[in-house]
Parts: C-alpha cells; structure tokens; sequence
C-alpha cells in the first residue's frame, strides 16, 4: 500500500460526501449526515479537505477549518470529521491523513487542534487519547438548531 495525501481535487467532492455519509453506520449511530458534494462545493474557501489515497482510490478524508482562541489569543484547527475506509483501517492511515491536515493547518497558522468525539464512538475516543489529545470536562458542546436560530435571529429584542 502506497498511501499519499494531499488537498481534495475538484470533482472529488461527492466522493468525499459520501464518506463521510458511510461514518454513522459504522459507528451504528442511526443517523445520516446531510453533506453532499454539492454542500462541499458550496463550502468551498471555508472547509478544507484533506484525503488520502492509494493508487487512485481515496481511502480517506479530514475535513476541517480555521478557527481562532481568544483564550489562546491564536489560530487553531477545527477538525469537523475524520473518515477512513474500513479496509484500510490499522495501517496508520487516519494517524497520517490528520498529521498531514494538521501540517496544512499549521502551514497556514494553526497552533492548537481541536475536534469533538460522538459519546459512543469509544474506538474515536481511544485514537485521539492515543495520539496525544487532551479532554477538557470544563467545556461544554452547545448548539442551536436551524428552527431555533431562524426564530431568534427574527425576533424582535
């Protein structure tokens, strides 16, 4: 196996979706992420992606983007999702796609990674201990929804 990485290239976009799409069934999550290479297209200039290949074939991707710390006071690395096919699991593939991402990041000012784990993806959870992450309890994951932020954004305050 001869693994390269490198930027995603146009026309790889729906290749691309479609892995990340694969990601919950192999978690068993019973959910189906919405990306598609028409959402990647569309997010072009905001999401980065980073795939991994061999002869071809793409094994891989890391989709992230730039993000900034004010308690840091620096740029940092959103790791938004981290994708390997399962034949090429345990080859140090997904070890080597995010280096090679962070590599990227770093080049462009990037001097922390950070990145959220599904509570049942323990698998996803192990790697990252693995490879040096840190969890922090003190933060706390909060999202609003598409119906909640149409209702706030159009509320009178």
């Amino acid at each position: 196996m001869s693994v390269g990485f490198r930027p995603m290239r146009d026309g790889q976009e729906d290749a691309v979706a479609a892995m990340v799409r694969q990601l919950p069934k192999d978690l068993g999550l019973p959910v189906v992420p919405k990306l598609t290479g028409e959402g990647l297209r569309k997010a072009r200039g905001l999401v980065q992606v980073t795939v991994a290949e061999d002869s071809g074939l793409l094994l891989g991707a890391c989709l992230w983007l730039l993000t900034f710390s004010t308690w840091r006071g620096c740029k940092g690395m959103y790791v938004v999702d981290l994708f390997v096919m399962e034949h090429a699991r345990g080859k140090k593939v997904g070890e080597r796609l995010l280096q090679s991402a962070m590599k990227q990041a770093a080049a462009e000012g990037a001097e922390f990674v950070k990145l959220e784990v599904d509570e049942s993806n323990t698998g996803g959870a192990r790697f990252y201990d693995r490879l040096g992450f840190g969890r922090h309890p003190e933060d706390e994951l909060f999202i609003m929804e598409a119906e909640t932020l149409k209702t706030f954004v159009d509320r009178r305050l």
